[in-house]
């Protein structure tokens, strides 16, 4: 076991004593080897976990243990056993990407540090073009890709990766899960914190569902699926973003944009196509898909169901 988190609860006071609760009895566990995933809108309490996991900021009740050891009583030690690549951009200035890795690598490392790891890992990413250019010339998504590499040049037993793909283009986002994955070969674990929950169902092992400081379920994709397993799901692009009328066989609904998402029953696929082509005949949706449930459509149940009840 890595880590352990044992009802850690959280709480700021803002102004006028106004109290506000970012954790809320928060247990997990997460094994060696494993990618687990910490999925929640903005303000859900991840990144609040995620400083109490690095010993930066005390909980006000609960314990969290790292390698068998409190971080309460060792948070200098928690740090040393972590690399985190932050959800802001790391600030470069002059420095190159090889620059600023070969600089931690050799800070973490000592004499350790093995320059061919750098050169892989540049080399895993495509980064090739980027390397010897000054941090103010990149793009947002090279100087991510320079922050990945900073935080594991030399990985601790647990690596936290808070957003990592923000900005990076499609195919080096595929590079990056692989780099990733290729972590826990050694027993290194990785938390991965996001929002983007699409991405993550191909990426972790395990994942937590975070919303207003509380777990609403943990489990494998599988089983985190299991509450909304025997539904459907139709994923529409639609023509303009204006509002559509809700047929009467979804069970739910999900707008964002110019995206939208039906739940149904299985039975109602039928009744489901032959609306879609009317609607892609009326020029009101450009296409439309058909698949299974997804982590994204638990997610939206499942915090949807807690809205509800709130």
């Amino acid at each position: 076991m890595i880590l352990e988190v044992n009802g850690v609860t959280k709480v700021f006071t803002g102004k006028g004593k106004n109290k506000m609760i970012a954790n809320d009895h928060l247990s997990l566990r997460i094994n060696e080897g494993e990618i687990f995933g910490l999925l929640g809108q903005n303000g859900a309490g991840k990144t609040t976990l995620v400083n109490q996991i690095l010993g930066l900021i005390t909980p006000d009740q609960g314990d969290i243990h790292l390698l068998g050891e409190s971080v309460c009583r060792s948070p200098a030690r928690a740090r040393s056993l972590c690399s985190v690549q932050p959800q802001s951009q790391v600030p470069l200035g002059f420095l190159t990407p090889k620059q600023a890795v070969s600089l931690i690598g050799k800070m973490r490392a000592g004499k350790k540090f093995d320059p061919k790891r750098m050169e892989m890992l540049f080399e895993a990413l495509d980064m090739g073009e980027w390397v010897n250019k000054e941090g103010e010339k990149l793009s947002g998504g090279a100087r991510r890709l320079a922050a990945f590499c900073m935080a594991v040049i030399a990985p601790g037993k647990l690596v936290i990766l808070d957003e990592p793909t923000n900005d990076v283009d499609p195919v080096r986002r595929r590079y990056l899960w692989q780099v990733i994955r290729s972590l826990t070969k050694d027993g290194t674990s990785v938390i991965l914190v996001t929002h983007n929950v699409l991405e993550a169902e191909k990426a972790v092992d395990r994942l937590a569902i975070i919303h207003k400081g509380k777990i609403l379920t943990q489990g494998t994709p599988s089983e985190v699926k299991s509450s909304v397993s025997n539904q459907m799901r139709m994923e529409l692009s639609l023509a303009s973003e204006s509002n559509m009328e809700i047929p009467n066989w979804a069970l739910s609904s999900h707008k964002n944009g110019s995206r939208c998402i039906f739940a149904m029953d299985p039975q109602e696929v039928s009744a489901a196509i032959d609306w879609a082509k009317r609607q892609v005949n009326n020029g009101l949706i450009m296409d439309y898909a058909l698949s299974p449930a997804t982590i994204e459509d638990a997610y939206i149940e499942i915090t949807s169901r807690k809205v509800g009840q709130e």
